[in-house]
């Protein structure tokens, strides 16, 4: 049976060409091109997947991602904008998204991320397993306070430990700033210890 998609997005090219090749993938596809036409169709069918732009021209993506979520929770959700911004990022993943994708969007490798997803649905509604999520993350937010190197009880720094658990477990690319001697590296093997590569070499380059 064809897993079913829908892409809200006000792009008119990008959502009729993005359409076009989840079809010949083997998805079916339908595609809304406002905020509020995609809760109306999101209403008149069950969708696996939706693939949300984070900017419309009359819907904010997070309340889109709300009210689908509110609606259907094992649904997926993807975010997609042109904002490659971490704290879009970690916004939007707290509030349900599986995943965020920026533009511009390369096909194929949407398809993955579809691919990934649907056959990890555990990690879509964590709050339906409630054993399985909460031992995840309190295993992760553990090794972030047990670190030696990372102490600190100020806002800023309980942020940044809530940065680097949700993070950690993804694909980011991901740049740390800092002077000399605050501590990237230390953040960089954290996130790599609390990684799906942990049990692979961490390498520091200069």
């Amino acid at each position: 049976m064809k897993k079913t998609i829908l892409i809200i997005d006000d792009d008119l090219d990008m959502c009729n060409l993005l359409s076009r090749f989840l079809t010949r993938k083997g998805f079916d596809v339908d595609v809304a091109h406002s905020g509020a036409k995609g809760i109306a169709r999101f209403k008149e069918k069950t969708y696996d997947i939706v693939l949300c732009d984070f900017r419309l021209g009359d819907k904010d993506g997070k309340d889109i991602l709300l009210e689908i979520k509110a609606m259907s929770p094992k649904t997926i959700v993807l975010i997609i904008t042109g904002y490659s911004d971490i704290k879009t990022a970690v916004d939007v993943i707290k509030l349900g998204a599986y995943d965020y994708i920026t533009k511009p969007l390369i096909p194929d490798e949407v398809v993955n991320v579809l691919n990934e997803a649907l056959s990890h649905p555990e990690e879509v509604a964590p709050h339906l397993s409630q054993s399985s999520g909460s031992q995840k993350s309190g295993t992760r937010k553990q090794v972030v306070l047990n670190n030696e190197y990372l102490v600190g009880e100020a806002g800023a720094t309980q942020e940044l430990y809530k940065q680097i658990e949700i993070v950690a477990p993804t694909n980011y690319s991901i740049i740390l700033y800092g002077e000399s001697g605050t501590g990237k590296e230390v953040i960089a093997k954290t996130i790599h210890s609390l990684s799906d590569r942990a049990d692979k070499p961490f390498v520091a380059m200069d």
